[in-house]
């Protein structure tokens, strides 16, 4: 078992040369020990450069055999209808929603987890860009989830078995992350933000191979 440890977002270091050009300013991950609420790190700034105001808070860390995904704002969510907490529930990108990406270094499959300010959660995962990995049931993971929202402010947790990432033939030693929000404005347009290179025209989460290195640090 792992003793608590955070995931802070930090300055990261391309494994190549190839990656070293691609990640240029990108955003990495590093596991640091230490208390949660100095893990915590916000997006400031959407895809397109506006500034998010409340900024959007995330973090991660090692909780003995989970990694636990955590997300808040200082201000009311849009949720979406007959969602509620600890349920799988589909397209909740279409409303409030923070994603978080994971990949391994090695082994190609990359993982999707929506979680909605109330707990509602999605996951998939994916052979290439938004193509489906045959034969995992995301909703059989043993996931647990919760959250509470009000009218100043959001917050939302998830818990996912490490098993599930060795199933997958994952290591820790060997993951990459991202962590994502999007953001539905009262005119039913979106806003999109992420904590890896934000470079493409259109905004566009899944480019796996810009999200950087996990590093553990005990």
């Amino acid at each position: 078992m792992f003793p608590t440890c955070l995931i802070a977002f930090a300055g990261g270091i391309p494994e190549n040369d190839e990656e070293r050009n691609d990640m240029e300013g990108v955003i990495a991950c590093r596991i640091q020990c230490g208390n949660v609420a100095c893990g915590m790190q916000w997006l400031e700034r959407d895809w397109e450069g506006a500034e998010v105001y409340p900024p959007m808070g995330f973090s991660m860390r090692l909780e003995e055999e989970e990694l636990v995904m955590h997300a808040q704002r200082e201000a009311s969510a849009s949720l979406k209808p007959g969602s509620r907490g600890g349920e799988f529930t589909p397209l909740l990108w279409k409303y409030d929603v923070a994603e978080f990406f994971l990949r391994d270094r090695e082994v190609k499959p990359y993982m999707e987890i929506n979680l909605a300010p109330n707990g509602a959660w999605w996951a998939a995962v994916f052979d290439d860009p938004r193509v489906d990995h045959p034969g995992f049931d995301a909703a059989a993971m043993a996931v647990r989830s919760r959250g509470q929202c009000n009218d100043l402010r959001w917050e939302a947790e998830l818990h996912l078995p490490l098993v599930t990432l060795r199933e997958l033939g994952w290591t820790l030693e060997g993951l990459h992350a991202s962590a994502c929000v999007v953001l539905r404005q009262k005119s039913g347009s979106y806003r999109y933000a992420s904590t890896s290179m934000q470079t493409a025209e259109k905004p566009d989460f899944h480019r796996p191979w810009y999200w950087p290195p996990v590093q553990i640090q005990m």
